[in-house]
This record gives C-alpha cells, sequence and structure tokens, in this order.
C-alpha cells in the first residue's frame, strides 16, 4: 500500500498513526496546526513529513488516502477538502457534529466518487461483531429492541466542555442500535442532565423507534471518578424472539491498579497499534484498492447517525418531545 496521511495529531491521532505501522502501511504525513504535537509525534513514530494544514499536504503531491482525526466541528472542511482533491478518506466519529455539515460531505462524496467512510469501530470490534452475526444468522430469533449503556469518566465534561454527550459518544450507540436492529430511526426521545460546573449535559437518555418496529435504548453518562478505567460500564444487548444477546466490558480485560485505576482500550484502539482500529483501518484500504467492494460501514449510516444524535439533542433541549426522522 502507498504511503497515507494522518490529519490530526491529537490521542486519536496518534493511534491511527499506530495502526497503520501494525499493518505495515507507511504513514509519509502527518497535518496539525500544533507544530510540536505534530513533530513530538512524527519523531516518535518515524512519519517524515508534517504540515500545518491540508492546503499544505496537497500542495506536496499525491496521497494515497487519508485518515481524519481532527475535532468534529473542524471535520467538513478537512474531509470535504480531501474529497475534492482526490483522496479517500476515513472520517472518524462522528461523521460531523451538525447534519448541514454530515450532508456536505456526504454531497461532496458523491459528486467526485471519492470514498468516504465514517470511522465508527465498534463495527470491527471482535464481540460487538460476533454478536452482529448471531443477530443476522437469527440465533436470537426477530430482534425486539436493543439497549445500551456507556458510563464515562468526569474527565470528558472538563476535556470536552462544550460537546453534547449525545455527539460524543452516545453516536457508536446510535450506530450500534442500527447495526443491530438493521432499519433506520423514525422517532427519538430524549432527556439530558447537568450538573454544577459542567458545560454540557453529563447525562443523557433516549428511546430510539425504528422503522421495522425495534425500540433502542440509550444511555450515557460523565460521572465516574475522574480515575475511573475509561470503559468501565460499556454494554449493548440484543433482545429478540428467540433470545437475549449481549457484549459486556464492564470487566476489562487488564486492569491494573496501583494509584491511578488503568484498564487499557487493547481491544478497540490500543495504543501500539492492532485491536480493532486497524481491523478498521485494514477495510478502509481495502475498500480504497478495491479489494473489498462492500461497505462495512456505508456512508449514509454515518450520515443517519448524525441525524439521530441531533435528533437526541433537540429532543433533550425541548424536555423530551419526540422528534421525527424523515430521511
Amino acid at each position: 500500500m502507498k504511503p497515507v496521511a494522518v490529519v490530526g495529531a491529537g490521542a486519536f491521532g496518534a493511534r491511527h498513526v499506530a495502526a497503520y505501522r501494525s499493518l505495515d502501511v507507511p504513514v509519509a504525513a502527518l497535518v496539525d496546526p500544533d507544530r510540536g504535537a505534530r513533530e513530538l509525534l512524527a519523531a516518535e513514530h518515524g512519519v517524515p513529513h508534517t504540515y500545518a494544514t491540508v492546503d499544505e499536504l496537497l500542495a506536496a503531491g499525491p496521497v494515497a488516502a487519508a485518515s481524519v482525526c481532527t475535532p468534529g466541528p473542524t471535520h467538513r472542511a478537512v474531509a470535504t477538502a480531501l474529497l475534492t482533491a482526490g483522496v479517500p478518506v476515513l472520517v472518524e466519529k462522528p461523521l460531523a457534529t451538525t447534519v448541514a455539515d454530515a450532508e456536505a460531505i456526504v454531497a461532496v462524496a458523491e459528486s467526485t466518487g471519492v470514498l468516504c467512510q465514517p470511522g465508527h469501530i465498534l463495527r470491527f470490534s471482535a464481540p460487538h461483531r460476533a454478536l452482529h452475526d448471531a443477530v443476522r444468522a437469527g440465533q436470537l430469533g426477530d430482534v425486539l429492541a436493543v439497549s445500551s449503556r456507556r458510563d464515562r469518566p468526569r474527565t470528558l465534561s472538563r476535556l470536552f466542555p462544550g460537546e453534547h454527550p449525545a455527539l460524543l459518544t452516545a453516536v457508536h450507540d446510535v450506530d450500534l442500535a442500527l447495526w443491530y436492529a438493521g432499519a433506520s430511526v423514525v422517532e427519538v426521545r430524549a432527556t439530558a442532565r447537568t450538573r454544577t460546573g459542567a458545560g454540557a449535559p453529563v447525562l443523557v437518555f433516549a428511546e430510539l423507534r425504528h422503522a421495522n418496529g425495534v425500540v433502542s435504548s440509550i444511555r450515557n453518562s460523565y460521572l465516574l471518578p475522574e480515575d475511573a478505567p475509561n470503559h468501565t460500564s460499556d454494554l449493548v444487548e440484543v433482545y429478540g424472539t428467540g433470545g437475549i444477546g449481549h457484549v459486556d466490558l464492564a470487566q476489562p480485560t487488564l486492569l491494573v491498579q496501583a494509584g491511578q485505576a488503568q484498564a487499557p482500550d487493547w481491544l478497540l484502539s490500543p495504543s501500539g497499534g492492532g485491536g480493532a482500529l486497524a481491523a478498521e483501518l485494514r477495510h478502509f484500504l481495502a475498500r480504497v484498492t478495491g479489494a473489498h467492494p462492500t461497505a462495512v460501514v456505508p456512508l449514509a449510516d454515518g450520515l443517519h447517525v448524525v441525524r439521530v444524535a441531533a435528533a437526541m439533542v433537540d429532543s433533550a433541549t425541548a424536555g423530551g418531545e419526540p422528534r421525527r426522522i424523515t430521511s
């Protein structure tokens, strides 16, 4: 595979670089306006070139593919610039933080015919995929409902003070609901709660109704202690006429408790590469080369997730009034 670029030198940009390297795919360039951050990450992983902007990257020569790991509000500008230049992109979740931005990205991808893959990593997680395979094989009968819980430390309120949980962490659960239910969402009811000192809600509950009659329940919170392991209470359950299946990450595979507790999320995006993130990037690169014709995460699903998450925010702001989703 020809060299790729990673846009964004933050924590998840670093994991993308490591995951590409674990696949023996060279990362030729890092893009980030923070010179210190990009040069530090480049030195750590042997990335030969760094740039402050996407324009500088494109001016330097052809790019085979790129991961977009910048903050959500910047996804539209970054992704559309790359797509317009003919560069296939994997855009980290969410596809965008507004419906208008997500629609703009989709419009450019469709008009140029260039691959744009939404970065919904849980579709590449081994246990989540195993549950999906069981559902699609009919082992649970007809799906009746999907339920998910995702609790995070209060740290997220400090790190992302203006971002609603619906558009930050709950997008994982919206995507899982779509995937397991096998149908789009047509109605959303949500409620959110805040606490003193938080700039955005710290808890959101939502009920989704799907086009095929399946109902989904989503609960996200940022209420765990600051030093809690990052994925202490992740749970998704699928209820069917023939049984129940679930993926429970409440007991991490590795837990180190010596001072601040640590539970490395190696299954999904380990800092040294591999895991579900590497599987996601492997699929992305296979899509770029044409080796894999079928999308695990269709672009339309990435857009629909943003629409549902935005409806959750709107419904919660309106005191739980239902919001219809027509497209």
